[in-house]
């Protein structure tokens, strides 16, 4: 006769986490990585379309309604970086809940997933101090309007 018996593990040991759990760690880990490339890619964009406005407007026998246009897909791209921050700051809390969670449910067990997650969530803070540090740099540009006129010089204007 075979008997075998169940492993059992000691009664203080955490108990695993359940893969749904993890496996939720993990999309949220990646959607936020997403939202901060993305956030990237739209600041590259708006410095690509600038510079395209800037050779229009080099250029002769431009109609006026083509850089105009141009300009219309700036603001649009611009218009998106304020919506990816939110995404950014929305998905970054929800990640950091379900962090939060993990480690409360499973004290003293560490998993790969929740570190992953940890520095996932501390470049989105850095790229949220990155935001805010901008937003500073434009009002010093509207107080200080001289400033802004050589800053200009390397920018196009909108």
């Amino acid at each position: 006769m075979n008997s075998v018996k169940p492993s059992a593990a000691p009664a203080d040991a955490p108990a695993p986490v359940p893969p749904p759990e993890l496996r939720s760690l993990k999309i949220k880990t990646d959607a936020v990585k997403r939202l901060i490339k993305e956030r990237k890619i739209y600041f590259l964009e708006a410095d690509q379309q600038r510079v395209r406005i800037e050779k229009l407007h080099q250029k002769e026998g431009i109609h006026e309604a083509d850089i105009r246009k141009q300009k219309e897909v700036l603001e649009e791209t611009l218009g998106m970086i304020p919506y990816m921050e939110r995404k950014i700051r929305a998905a970054m809390e929800d990640l950091d809940n379900i962090v939060t969670s993990l480690v409360t449910e499973n004290e003293g067990t560490e998993f790969q997933e929740v570190m992953d997650a940890n520095i996932v969530i501390r470049s989105a803070k850095e790229a949220l101090n990155e935001i805010e540090g901008q937003k500073g740099e434009e009002k010093d540009k509207e107080e200080n309007p001289s400033q802004e006129n050589k800053e200009q010089d390397n920018q196009c204007p909108l």
